[in-house]
Order: C-alpha cells, then structure tokens, then sequence
C-alpha cells in the first residue's frame, strides 16, 4: 500500500481527515514520529487496528501496559547488572521485534 493510502486508512479508522487533525485529537499516535515517513504511518494504522481489534482495551491502557514492559526491563537489567545503554538497547530490540513478529517472553 502506498503512503497516501495508509494515510486515509488512518484517518478513516480515527475519524480525521488532516495531519493536523490527527496530531491534534491523537496525540498519543504521533508523538515521536516523523510523520514524513511511511513507516511512521504503518506502525500508527498498526496501533489503531489493534485498538480496534480490542475494543475493550483503551489505546492509554496499551500505552501503559508498554510503560510497564519497560520499568520492569529496567529494573530487571539493573539488577542484574546491566548498564543503562544495554537495557535501552533491549528495549529498542524488543520494540523492533514486536514490528516484525509475536515475542515471547521466555525467548528474551
């Protein structure tokens, strides 16, 4: 799918039809990306399909529950020895892999 297409995609599914618009009533699908870039684009039509998927499951409950995926790695790593640029290495990994395919715990 092209860029312009991802991007009615999304703007269908949040119910906007600008950047702007989308930036302002979903600031927690932008913040951080370049939205210049069409993979910045998928990884958002990736989080509100599965939003949608879930309806039960608010896209801040996702948020958090990612928030807490990393304390816990954090706090883990530390006390297992690493530095802070390892761990934030395993996240950035595990951030990757989860673009690309289902993790499991017990493969980390």
């Amino acid at each position: 799918m092209k860029l312009a297409g991802v991007k009615q995609e999304v703007y269908r599914l949040t119910g906007t039809e600008t950047t702007q618009e989308l930036k302002k009533d979903h600031p927690e699908l932008t913040q951080g990306r370049d939205l210049r870039y069409k993979a910045h684009w998928i990884k958002i039509l990736e989080q509100v399909r599965a939003l949608k998927q879930t309806p039960d499951l608010s896209l801040a409950d996702l948020e958090a529950s990612e928030l807490m995926l990393k304390e816990s790695l954090f706090k883990v790593g530390s006390m297992a020895g690493l530095t802070s640029d390892e761990l934030e290495l395993d996240w950035q990994r595990i951030q990757l892999a989860s673009q690309t395919a289902d993790i499991h715990i017990e493969e980390l």
